[in-house]
Formats: structure tokens, sequence, C-alpha cells
């Protein structure tokens, strides 16, 4: 899709807008920003997306630019907000709702499922949540993931490493 989108194929740009839309959406509203503001954020990253194609040829990770423009628009968001002088991202609080999950639940223990998922993200920490959010939701790689949050690939490892330990410790 982004080779035709590269070409000059508008289609190819509707295509990556339609694959991607509702997971920028999600992962924007897991890091607590408000529906309009994110609507807004999103539609900012595409249209900076599709102004900028000249810059996108080296891209191999199409998804994860896409999380990374987003999360750049947010932190300037954030920042304007707060009319701070911020130097360096925020941790945000980082809330997986249930509803996230509901494609990946299809099963009649859904409620059950949804409740038990929710219990066991609220024990890990907001940058935990995030970053197993990134790795098994969105299914970035490791090395993207440590991007997104300003980690090396091992500290990603081990971080969600513990968050799947201490899920499976308070599950027992």
């Amino acid at each position: 899709m982004l080779f035709s989108f590269l070409k000059g194929d508008n289609n190819a740009f509707s295509l990556i807008y339609n694959k991607y839309v509702d997971e920028l959406f999600a992962y924007g509203i897991g890091l607590g920003f408000e529906r309009e503001t994110l609507k807004d954020a999103i539609q900012d990253t595409f249209f900076k997306f599709y102004i900028n194609k000249k810059q996108l040829e080296g891209i191999t990770h199409l998804k994860y630019y896409l999380f990374r423009m987003l999360k750049n628009r947010l932190f300037d968001i954030y920042k304007s907000l707060n009319k701070e002088n911020i130097v360096e991202a925020p941790d945000l609080p980082f809330l997986i709702e249930p509803s996230v999950l509901d494609e990946l639940i299809a099963n009649e223990d859904k409620l059950a499922l949804e409740t038990e998922i929710k219990t066991l993200l609220e024990i890990l920490t907001d940058r935990q949540r995030e970053a197993v959010y990134l790795r098994f939701i969105q299914e970035m790689e490791y090395e993207d993931v440590a991007d997104l949050l300003d980690m090396t690939a091992p500290a990603v490892r081990k971080l969600i490493s513990r968050a799947i330990k201490r899920m499976r410790d308070e599950n027992i």
C-alpha cells in the first residue's frame, strides 16, 4: 500500500487511513486523550503523512511510523494545553479499556474474560500496560515499542516479562 501511495495512488492513501485509523484511535484513548482532541490529532497526523510523501520512502514499518507520528502530535497538544516548558515526554497514564480488546475476545465467556483482563491490566504500571498493549494488541516489534517508549529493546523485553510475571502471579 505504501509503495502505491508513494507512486501517487490516492486510493492507497484511503486504504492506509482505513486500515490504521481505528488502531490509532484506540492507542490515543489508551493514552488518556479526549475523543475530539484525538480525532483532530489523527487528522493532523494523516494530513502531515499525506503532504510529506517524499520523506516516506525509507519507511519499512508503516504502522510504527503512524503510531510515532500520532504520539508526537499528542505530545505537542499536551504541551500546548499545559503551557509549560516540558523538556521531555511525560509519563502519561496508559489506560486500556476492554473495548479495545473486543475483537480479540469472541467466545461465550467474553464478559468474564474482559473483567479478568481488565483486573490483571489494572495491577500493571502505566508503562507496563502501554508496552503490553503495543507488543501484543498492536503486534509491534520490541524495537518499535522501545522507540515509542524511549527505552532500549532489552529494557522493553524486561518490562513486558515482568508485566507477564506479575499478571501470572496475580492470576493464580
